[in-house]
């Protein structure tokens, strides 16, 4: 038999699959004789190798569309969907849980800021009316305003401590996540809120180590006590608002180097 194409010789043995063909002369007579099919020696000079069996190319077929998949390419899976290999260059669990905390802990010192500011215009209002009355102080009511503000003013240093600790366990863990993932830990952490949080710590510590410092002793005259206490307070309000504007930023930056760690295709996803 031979191939129907020039160039293409099987050696006599088979048809060619891939050209067609047809049989010798001697292979058919042999078929009408009833004698067995001539299959002529291999030929030793022949540059091309036989191919197989038909049976075995179409038994692989099979197996072939198996691996492949419906389409066409290697590794498909079930839908014909390629399974490629995801790179996962998301930032840890550690870091978002570490996030998160962060950022409650930053939102409850705000609020304690803002509860803070008001009980101490309250307290203001008790001082002008105690420059009215003078035994305005011994009312229950302002006793109960007095003791709110010294509450609310321990749970506000308590928070200062614990936002600062946080953010500095935080802060760490950015540089170590940065230098994994290939990223320069300079340039994630450089941003205008960071230097305008740190440059305004220098005027709160100034003020905190004046407060701590600060003589308790105050006039004993009525009047000189409203007075003394008053500006006390309208400078504790100030400087309880510059902390309110400080963790605003601080939270915009935490923002902000959380998209700068996630991927492209996943900076629009904040940590919550």
């Amino acid at each position: 038999m031979t191939c129907g194409a020039p160039g293409h010789d099987t050696n006599g043995r088979y048809l060619c699959l891939q050209h067609g063909g047809v049989p010798s002369a001697d292979f058919v007579a042999a078929l009408v004789g009833g004698g067995a099919a001539f299959e002529p020696a291999p030929d030793p000079t022949a540059d091309t190798v036989p191919l197989p069996p038909p049976e075995a190319l179409t038994a692989r077929i099979p197996e072939q569309s198996r691996r492949t998949g419906p389409g066409g390419g290697e590794d498909d899976d079930e839908d014909g969907n390629e399974d490629d290999e995801v790179i996962d260059d998301r930032p840890p669990a550690a870091l978002r849980i570490l996030t998160w905390i962060l950022l409650t802990v930053t939102a409850v010192h705000i609020v304690l800021l803002v509860v803070d500011v008001l009980v101490l215009r309250r307290e203001d209002a008790v001082l002008r009316q105690y420059a009215i009355e003078e035994d305005y102080l011994q009312a229950t009511g302002a006793q109960a305003v007095f003791a709110l503000v010294d509450r609310v003013g321990s749970a506000v240093s308590v928070a200062l401590w614990v936002t600062l600790l946080m953010f500095a366990v935080w802060f760490g863990a950015v540089g170590r996540v940065a230098d994994k993932l290939g990223r320069d830990r300079r340039v994630v952490l450089r941003h205008w809120t960071y230097i305008g949080w740190r440059l305004a710590l220098i005027p709160l510590v100034v003020y905190l180590f004046a407060e701590a410092a600060r003589d308790e002793t105050r006039p004993s005259e009525r009047f000189a006590f409203v007075e003394d206490a008053l500006a006390v307070n309208h400078t504790t309000i100030m400087f309880t608002s510059l902390r309110i504007v400080m963790l605003a930023l601080l939270a915009g930056f935490v923002l902000v180097v959380w998209r700068r760690l996630s991927p492209p295709a996943r900076e629009d996803v904040l940590p919550f």
